[in-house]
């Protein structure tokens, strides 16, 4: 961080980090020498291979995608990357805004985002992307799974039988350029939405972007509205592509059910006994509707 701060020539403003930490990269406020704000994102060499390539990924993003995507980013300031790490200076795009807040055109706002992102044409070059879920489809902790599950769940042992058959499903979807970690605590809000934190940027589903939206708001007693729904399809169908919208529907909530049962049992910890609770509710429902 010190050698960030002076290559930068920057200064620590003193508050906390606004940052999800969930990826290990450190990002703290900063002064610039003008006197105006931003953002040092730095990843350490400590981290490991995996977040190294993540934060090369994501800086590869602001360099060759971010300036002519059309979705809003943070202005890429600076960065260096060295044996040591990996660091970005962003600029102060906005301000996070608590979930329970949001109103309904902030999610409009959202939604129509996304849409433009996941129609754009995907950038030249490999932009392939580790993807947690088809890899814990192949390999399912099973132990955590029954751990958390089991019991609570209906039809559990249906679901782990037919893992195989959603693995095909999921990864048969369309490639389109998805965030990665598209959760409210990634998005701050200055003159329009701004999507932060690229790190696991890349080709995917764009049903994966969508269903994290819930997974992650669930545990707050916030349900995504379906104005945010409306907007993508809306939007989506402006770039020329149609979407069924009872098909994406059933798309998300597989998605969406698929995360919660292999994916979200190891976050249970990080959460309360009432959100732990909405979870097992969220997926007995979206295992109802499914008939699953």
């Amino acid at each position: 961080m010190v050698s960030a701060l002076e290559v930068f020539g920057v200064r620590l403003t003193g508050g906390a980090s606004p940052a999800d930490a969930r990826s290990g990269a450190g990002v703290r406020r900063v002064w610039l020498p003008d006197g105006g704000s931003a953002y040092l994102k730095v990843t350490g060499a400590e981290l490991g291979g995996d977040a190294l390539a993540a934060a090369g990924r994501e800086l590869r993003f602001y360099r060759r995608v971010g300036p002519d995507a059309p979705v809003c980013v943070p202005p890429l300031l600076g960065a260096f990357e060295a044996d040591a790490g990996v660091a970005l200076l962003l600029g102060d795009a906005g301000e996070q805004r608590d979930v329970a807040v949001w109103s309904p055109e902030l999610w409009r706002g959202l939604g129509g985002t996304l849409a433009r992102l996941h129609t754009m044409p995907v950038p030249a070059g490999d932009w392939d992307r580790p993807d947690a879920l088809l890899s814990a489809l192949a390999a399912p902790d099973l132990d955590a799974v029954a751990g958390f599950w089991s019991g609570r769940l209906p039809r559990l042992d249906e679901l782990l039988a037919g893992r195989g058959a959603l693995r095909d499903r999921l990864g048969s979807a369309p490639p389109v350029f998805v965030h990665g970690d598209c959760h409210t605590g990634n998005v701050v809000h200055g003159n329009d939405v701004v999507l932060c934190d690229w790190q696991e940027s890349g080709t995917g589903r764009a049903t994966s972007d969508l269903a994290l939206l819930s997974v992650r708001a669930t545990p707050s007693g916030t349900r995504v509205p379906a104005v945010l729904f409306e907007e993508y399809l809306r939007e989506c169908a402006c770039a020329g592509v149609h979407l069924d919208a009872i098909e994406l529907e059933r798309s998300l909530m597989l998605e969406e059910l698929a995360v919660l049962v292999f994916l979200w049992p190891p976050f249970a910890a990080y959460n309360d006994p009432a959100g732990i609770d909405r979870v097992r509710r969220r997926a007995r429902y979206l295992a109802d509707r499914l008939g699953v």
